[in-house]
This record gives C-alpha cells, sequence and structure tokens, in this order.
C-alpha cells in the first residue's frame, strides 16, 4: 500500500521564512548602520566559514543547519565543480508528467528572468527551460545543467540539494548559499513524490536572479513550486495507473488467449499467473528479471534463458512504456537436447548443489573429455576459473594446468605453449585468461598456434575464460565452438549454505570458526555483485572481528547489508558504510545513528533508503 503524503506538512516555515538583520554590533564592525539583510547573512557565513561557528545573527535554522552539512561533506565555498553522473533519458516517467505542468508555468515565469528545473530524486538535473539569455549562460558557467549533480554533498547549500536533504520546500538565496558561486542567484525547490509507492521521485526547482527578487519572494514563490509539483504528483498517479491497468490488461490477455506461464515487469512490480507460478522457483525470479531487462535494453522481444533447475525457457517480451513488460516463458519452443547425467559440484571439490550449477559443471566436464575447446563467460568473480580447475583436476589429474594471464610477453606465452605440446601423451589444459585484455600480438601468437594443434583434441584442452559482455576477435572465436555460461551467485543463492563452511575451513586454519544463523540470513539477502570472490572478500572480513565461535551480522562487512544494484562512487562506498557501522553500533536505531553522525533524521533515513541498508536491532536477528 502506499503512504499518503501530507504536502502541507513539507513545507518548512523556518525554510521558507526571511532572514532577520544583523545586530548593530555586527553592522558597526562591517562599517555600517545596521547592514541589509543580504550583508548579515554573508558576515555570518564568512564567520561560520572561517572559525566554524554560527554568530549570534537571525538566520534561518534551515540555512545554517545546511552549511554544517556542507562542511562535513568536503563542499568547497568559492570552487563549484559539480559530477556529470550520466545521460539523460528524456523519455522519462517525470519529465512525461511534469511536462505540461512546466508549460503552464512557462507562459508566466519564463518571461521573469526566472528558469525552471527539474530534477531526479539524487539531485540529477533532468531538465531545464530557461529564455533569458544572461541567466543561461549563468547557469552554464554553474553547471546547472542536465546530467550535473546539484545534491548537496557536491554543490552545498541550494534550493534544490537542501529539498533534497530536508525533504520540504527550500527557499535559497544569495549569500546563503554554501558556495559563492551561486550568490548572484535565488532559488525555491519542492520534492516531487510517486503517490503510488510514497517515494521520492525528483524536484521541481525555480531559479532567478537574486538582483531581481521581490520582497515577497520567500513567500510566493515556494508556495508557487509547491503547488506545481503537488499538480505534477497527480500526472505521475495517473501516468501510473495508465501504465498498472496496461500492464494488467495485457497481463490477462496472455493468460486467456495463450495460457502460458507469463509475469509481469516493472521497476516495483513483479506479479505471474497461476503457470508460472507453478514453474518458477524463487531462485528464478532475478534469473527472469536479469534476462528480460537485456532483452528490453537491447530492443530485442525473445531471448533463451536456462532456469535454476537447468529447464532452457524462451522469454516473449512485450513491452509497456519504457520500464515495464509483460514476459510469456515458453518452455515448447526449445529444443529438448539429450540430457546429460547432472554432476554434483561436490564430485569437482566444489561447494554447491543447485541444479543450474550443477548443469554447468556436467556440460564442462563432457566438453574436457571430448577435448572441445570452450569460452567459459560469466560476470567478474563468478568462479570461472576455478570451475576449470576443478575440471581439469577430474579430467586429466596428470595433465598440466597452464594459465595464460594478459600481462605476459608474447615470447613468454610461446615458450609455454611449446613446452605444453612437446611434453608427455598425459592430457594437459591450457586456459586463455580474460582473452578480452590481451594485447594484439599476443593475439596474432595464440591464433597462429591455435591453427597448429588441430590436431590435438586427444592430449590437449583449451579453454578461454571471459566477462559475459567481452568483444572477442572473430579468429578467437572460431577456434572456441562452445560457450558456457557460470550463472552469478545471485542466481544460485542457496548455494551459499554449501559455500560458506568450506571457504570458512579454508580461510580459518586451525580456528574454530562458523556462520551463524543470523549472519547467515544476512549474507542470504545480499545481491553479491562481486559473486564469489565478494563473498570471499566478506568472509575474510568476518574473521578479521571473530577469531573464534559463530561470526554474527555486526561481523561482516558494510556491504553485506545492503540490498542496492546500483554501482557506487568511491564517496559513496564511504559514506554507506560509515551509516551501516554507526547502525551496527547504535543497535540499529536511526535517530541515535544520525547524532552520532552528526546529520539530520532525514539525511539518514534518504540515505538509508538510497544505499538499501537493511540493518535489523539485536533483538530481531
Amino acid at each position: 500500500m502506499s503512504q499518503h503524503v501530507n504536502r502541507q506538512s513539507l513545507v518548512d516555515p523556518a525554510v521558507t521564512s526571511g532572514p532577520d538583520h544583523m545586530p548593530a554590533a555586527a553592522g558597526a564592525a562591517m562599517g555600517g548602520n545596521g547592514g541589509s539583510a543580504h550583508d548579515s547573512v554573508a558576515w555570518a557565513r564568512e564567520r561560520f566559514l572561517e572559525a566554524g561557528d554560527v554568530p549570534p545573527v537571525g538566520l534561518r535554522a534551515g540555512i545554517v543547519e545546511s552549511w554544517r552539512r556542507s562542511r562535513l561533506s568536503g563542499v568547497d565555498s568559492a570552487d563549484l565543480d559539480p559530477p556529470y553522473v550520466g545521460d539523460v533519458d528524456a523519455d522519462d516517467r517525470l519529465l512525461r508528467a511534469a511536462r505540461p505542468v512546466l508549460d503552464r508555468l512557462a507562459e508566466t515565469l519564463l518571461e521573469t528572468w526566472m528558469s525552471l528545473v527539474v530534477c531526479d530524486a539524487g539531485g540529477r538535473v533532468l531538465h531545464r527551460r530557461v529564455a533569458d539569455r544572461s541567466l543561461l549562460e549563468r547557469l552554464d558557467e554553474v553547471r546547472l545543467a542536465p546530467g550535473f549533480s546539484y545534491a548537496e554533498e557536491y554543490v552545498g547549500t541550494n534550493g534544490m540539494g537542501t529539498a533534497l536533504e530536508t525533504r520540504r520546500v527550500s527557499y535559497v538565496s544569495g549569500s546563503e548559499h554554501f558556495n559563492e558561486r551561486l550568490h548572484a542567484l535565488a532559488c525555491a525547490a519542492s520534492p516531487i513524490w510517486d503517490r503510488l509507492t510514497g517515494r521520492l521521485t525528483g524536484l521541481l526547482n525555480v531559479t532567478w536572479w537574486n538582483k531581481d527578487a521581490d520582497p515577497l519572494a520567500p513567500v510566493v514563490l515556494p508556495a508557487l513550486v509547491h503547488n506545481a509539483a503537488d499538480a505534477i504528483e497527480q500526472r505521475l498517479l495517473e501516468l501510473g495507473a495508465e501504465r498498472e491497468r496496461a500492464l494488467f490488461t495485457e497481463f490477462l490477455a496472455v493468460g486467456r488467449h495463450a495460457g502460458r506461464p507469463a509475469v509481469t515487469l516493472s521497476d516495483d512490480l513483479m506479479m505471474a499467473n497461476r503457470q508460472a507460478t507453478e514453474l518458477l522457483a524463487p531462485a528464478d525470479h532475478p534469473i527472469v528479471r536479469d534476462r528480460a531487462a537485456e532483452l528490453l535494453r537491447s530492443g530485442e522481444s525473445s531471448g533463451q534463458v536456462t532456469l535454476s533447475h537447468g529447464e532452457v525457457a524462451t522469454l516473449r517480451c512485450r513491452p509497456i512504456g519504457t520500464h515495464a513488460a509483460v514476459v510469456e516463458i515458453d518452455l515448447a519452443d526449445v529444443p529438448r537436447p539429450t540430457p546429460r547425467p547432472l554432476v554434483q559440484p561436490a564430485c569437482l571439490r566444489l561447494a554447491g548443489k543447485s541444479v543450474i550449477f550443477s548443469k554447468v559443471c556436467a556440460e564442462l566436464l563432457a566438453w574436457c573429455r571430448s577435448g572441445v575447446r570452450v569460452l567459459v563467460e560469466g560476470e567478474p568473480g563468478s568462479g570461472k576459473l576455478a570451475l576449470v580447475e576443478a575440471v581439469h583436476r577430474a579430467c586429466a589429474p596428470g595433465g598440466s594446468l597452464v594459465v595464460i594471464e594478459p600481462d605476459q610477453r608474447v615470447e613468454e606465452v610461446a615458450a609455454r605453449l611449446d613446452q605444453v605440446l612437446s611434453s608427455s601423451s598425459v592430457k594437459h589444459t591450457v586456459v586463455l585468461r580474460h582473452p578480452e585484455r590481451f594485447t594484439p600480438a599476443v593475439l596474432t601468437a595464440i591464433t597462429v598456434w591455435l591453427d597448429s594443434i588441430s590436431g590435438c583434441s586427444d592430449r590437449l584442452w583449451l579453454v578461454a575464460t571471459a566477462t559475459g559482455d567481452a568483444e572477442l576477435p572473430d579468429d578467437l572465436l572460431r577456434g572456441l565452438p562452445v560457450t558456457l555460461t557460470v550463472p552469478p551467485l545471485r542466481h544460485r543463492i542457496d548455494d551459499l549454505r554449501e559455500l560458506v563452511p568450506v571457504l570458512l575451513r579454508r580461510f580459518a586454519g586451525h580456528r574454530a570458526v562458523s556462520c551463524g544463523p543470523a549472519a547467515m540470513r544476512v549474507l542470504l539477502r545480499a545481491p553479491w555483485p562481486g559473486n564469489v570472490a565478494e563473498l570471499e572478500h566478506a568472509l575474510r572480513h568476518a574473521l578479521t572481528r571473530r577469531r573464534a565461535g559463530q561470526i554474527r551480522p555486526e561481523d561482516l562487512p558494510e556491504s553485506c547489508h545492503v540490498t542496492s544494484r546500483r554501482v557506487l562512487t568511491q564517496w559513496e562506498t564511504l559514506e554507506r558504510d560509515a551509516i551501516v557501522r554507526a547502525l551496527l553500533e547504535t543497535d540499529g536505531d536511526k535517530v541515535e545513528a544520525a547524532d552520532l553522525l552528526g546529520i539530520s533524521r532525514a539525511t539518514i533515513y534518504r540515505k538509508i533508503n538510497s544505499y538499501g541498508i537493511s540493518v535489523l536491532p539485536h533483538g530481531s536477528r
């Protein structure tokens, strides 16, 4: 159920009211008889930047707190360099909802030397409308333009960033901006909420020249953007309802006419009919979602996928809008090869019991025995080389395993390959590791060598291991007729129950350390974008905190307590880890953790949601 957003409560009187004047003593110190409100704020800002304290001047509370957050974030008060965080999707749902509202505002506001700006929930500018050339040039100078982030942590106190932090309507003018390059501007911004999900979806901002500000601007303009944001929210609700209706209508039509398993997929919804519920195991949900997303991004309407129990299915995607689709799952159209007997990973001295991983083990072992060259692909850290090594040990225990790395010189590679050919008749394995990183000279030498050993499959097995999106030369691909994909850890998440004890025994040595049930639940919830390599790192980290006994949730690294799949910047990673540590130290108390970090409650709640942090109190574990 979506949460109700009380927009009236989002307007902070402390933020929208104007600043008081500087005391007479402060005015005298500046050579005046009291000074203007602008001088008062400028003087207070200089004092804050120099001494770190806030002078006894009637500053708005919201501005002072924002200055403090800006300083804690390390924002430069003089230099302005907001990051460019990516291209903008012109068909973004927020922009589609906002356009009619912006059109109405533009009829009046753009004639008064004001600009209209729409940002996403992270502070990235999505859209900008400016009629006045001089204002446009100024906005370009300060990079208030599509693609750049105006989050407070990058720019300091400003209308958009401060509204994002406080989740309230924000008004910032002149010297209230933390960065001096924004002092010529004034702005008012309002959050935009998705009423279907209760989540913050973006911001609406109006920016203009501070010198042109009307005395009533601190009251009138926040109310104006507040009302306009409300209209955009209503449009979002209507568009969302249209999309959900379209999804549901198409979903019913597929089930009624085809009778095949079908699911609907969108940003925050997955719905399955009875046939799909019976077919799909819980582990299949991320497999189907990932593959459908790949098809939608590539513009393809269908493609095959291997489910967690080894079945190969055809997915047929029917896009609904830009970020949703109805997906039919068809097993009948896929040729049924003679099934190979499954080889349990334990037979290869590997951990895991999932059918999807057992199937990969069986296929690779069969190709090794027949001498067929194979390209083993998969996500980084998924254990491609470990799987090849295990199959080699099982198939050719007396032979040598030669791994050619990308940083080896041509002469060294040629010498190692010749040595393999001149050795005994025992079967050997040559692994080309990350061939996408090989130099052209090394690739040429390997291609020539491959041509020279075309009749040696009985005593030499060639394997290449590469990431799934790697682009390999055609000459090399022709020499690798079979491609096998190692499933990512999230597609075989139950294998963690087998993997974790094995890895702990390997890393802990003679110490008696095990994984407690609460810590195992945390591991099973994590998305593992780094796959087995990331799991190994997490367990090594836990062993530095727990020398003996059972590993607990607080022993695991901070990255295990998040569920976000978004790739974080180095700064975001440091920030996320600090929040997780504070939550662990305060037993999950968000208010206490915010106080410990010196940030507001609104900020920590936003960051927890943004990073997907899930730290449970001890009593809940």
